[in-house]
């Protein structure tokens, strides 16, 4: 198995699949989370909210999720400096899923750093070229 600092600087695929099925093997209930900027419109990732992170977002008007690897609330930006801001909160029509709307208090939302040691600007950096039997990508 690949560690994560593996998983996240590798140019090889390694797509989780099981990611949902862990998280109910485990018990915890959640619901994802698009997180996405208010301005640009740009999906700066994906997380999860229980209850109580979802409450703590709302009251503290800034995106407070429930680490679903460590079992513990996580308030972004606590260690990293890289806050979001809570504009809005949006929930999808079969109530399974939400979407925050932030700003960025930062330079970025991700927490890797890409090869200039900044923090990224999103989780989004690296791009499928192929798939299913060969899975790569690259960053852009």
């Amino acid at each position: 198995m690949s560690t994560a600092h593996e998983i996240e600087e590798s140019l090889t695929l390694t797509l989780d699949f099981d990611k949902l099925g862990s998280i109910g093997r485990r018990g915890f209930a959640v619901l994802p989370v698009v997180v996405q900027d208010a301005a640009s419109l740009e999906v700066l990732l994906i997380a999860y909210v229980n209850a109580e992170a979802l409450r703590l977002s709302l009251e503290e008007k800034r995106a407070v999720f429930f680490s679903t690897s460590r079992g513990e609330i996580w308030r972004k930006g606590e260690t990293s400096g890289d806050w979001l801001d809570l504009e809005e909160v949006r929930v999808n029509c079969e109530q399974n899923s939400l979407l925050f709307l932030v700003h960025k208090r930062g330079i970025g939302s991700c927490h890797t750093k890409g090869a200039d040691g900044k923090t990224r600007s999103n989780c989004y950096y690296r791009r499928v070229l192929k798939a299913p039997v060969d899975l790569a990508f690259i960053e852009p």
